[in-house]
Order: C-alpha cells, then sequence, then structure tokens
C-alpha cells in the first residue's frame, strides 16, 4: 500500500510511513489540542514536494490561514488552493471557490466538483476539511451526513489523501458514529495540563499502537518523538 507522508516523521513511523494513498482520515478531538495545525503541516510537507494543496476552510479566511502557516516559516504559495467557506459571513464574495452561503451543501458539493478538475493533472493529491463541525452548525446536519458520503467518495476517486476535522462534544453521538463509518482512519486528540497528546484509533490497513503520544507545536510547526 502506498503511503503518503504526514509531515511529522514520527507519526509516519507510527503509521507504516504515512496515510495510506487515496484515504480519508477523521481528526476528533476538543478546540485548541493541535488538529489544524497537524492538518496544514500535512498539506506543507505535500507543497514541499510540488503536490498540490486543497484546503476547505470554513473558520477562517484563507488570507488568515497563510498568515497561520507564515508563523511556521512554512511556503503559502505555490499550488494550494483554497474552498473558502468563511469570507461570505463578512460579506466578501470573491474568487471562483467563495461559497455564497454555507448553509446550502450543494453550491459546496460543487465547488468541490470544480476544484477536482483543477488539480485532476496531479498525481498525489492533499485535502483537508476544516471543520466539519462548522458546517454542521451552519446547514441542516442531516443534509450533511447524507452528502459528506458524495464528497468523500468523489475526492476518493480524484486520488485525493483527505483529512476531516471534527470538534469533540458538540454533535450527538449518531452523527459523529456515521462520520467514523464513512472514513479510513481516525486520529483523536487530547489535551492535558496544557500538554497535546494523539492517538491512532484506527487506520485501514495499517498495524499500529492505540497509545497515546504526546507532541509539541513549536515555532517550526508540530513535533513529535
Amino acid at each position: 500500500m502506498k503511503r503518503i507522508k504526514t509531515g511529522i516523521p514520527a507519526l509516519d513511523k507510527k503509521l507504516q510511513g504515512g496515510f495510506p494513498e487515496g484515504s480519508s482520515i477523521l481528526f476528533v478531538g476538543p478546540p485548541g489540542a493541535g488538529k489544524s495545525t497537524v492538518s496544514q503541516q500535512f498539506v506543507q510537507e505535500g507543497l514541499k514536494k510540488k503536490q498540490p494543496g486543497l484546503y476547505t476552510t470554513l473558520d477562517v479566511s484563507p488570507d488568515e490561514l497563510r498568515e497561520m502557516m507564515k508563523t511556521f516559516g512554512w511556503i503559502t504559495n505555490g499550488n494550494l488552493t483554497f474552498i473558502d467557506a468563511y469570507s461570505w459571513r463578512l460579506g466578501k464574495i470573491e474568487g471562483p471557490f467563495t461559497l455564497s452561503n454555507l448553509s446550502n451543501i450543494n453550491e459546496l458539493n460543487i465547488m468541490i466538483s470544480r476544484a477536482i478538475e483543477k488539480l485532476k493533472d496531479s498525481k498525489i493529491k492533499r485535502k483537508v476539511f476544516d471543520s466539519v463541525s462548522t458546517l454542521l452548525l451552519y446547514a441542516d446536519p442531516n443534509l450533511v451526513v447524507k452528502m459528506m458520503p458524495v464528497i468523500i467518495a468523489k475526492l476518493k476517486k480524484a486520488n485525493f489523501t483527505q483529512i476531516l476535522i471534527l470538534e469533540e462534544g458538540v454533535h450527538d453521538p449518531k452523527t459523529v458514529t456515521t462520520l467514523n463509518y464513512l472514513t479510513d482512519g481516525v486520529i483523536e486528540f487530547k489535551m492535558e495540563e496544557d500538554k497535546r497528546y494523539l492517538r491512532i484509533a484506527r487506520m485501514k490497513g495499517t498495524k499500529h499502537k492505540r497509545d497515546w503520544f504526546k507532541f509539541d507545536i513549536t515555532d517550526k510547526g508540530v513535533s513529535m518523538k
């Protein structure tokens, strides 16, 4: 099974080389536990190798996310495409991949299709959806649960290795169970006394431990032993 490196060498080692290519991985944990930073580092690893990144941002603007990535000294130009599902709140509808209303999940589906078409010539592609929780707050949860399998399958067919972020303790157990079922792997995050930990809850085609591993967020990004 071909592996896509996460950008965190110690995590790659625990995953037998990285995420399975074309897989969908659910990141679950409380706010501030490092889910977004780990996801951004995953995209950054691809940009270093000239692999395109597709980032659906629902909680901050693309400009703000670029600035966050720059604080680690990361690449923010190159082949990084944003689906902007945030700026409509500010009344800014600019660019080919900016949603006009987050409650319209069909529009999001169309934007993803357009982005896939734009990046169709690239062999290895990386995708982050940050976050599914925000989409569930703005759109009908029942429609979101019905549409997510379509979106995940569409990206998988286009050979994207994708991360979906979910906030812990916000959604009903049925929704969390459904998203867990739809994805190929789950990585859980937690915080204890200002220290961050993650564990690989499950990962298809991968032998791994389910221990909690401590990691730090430094001025260079995520560090883990």
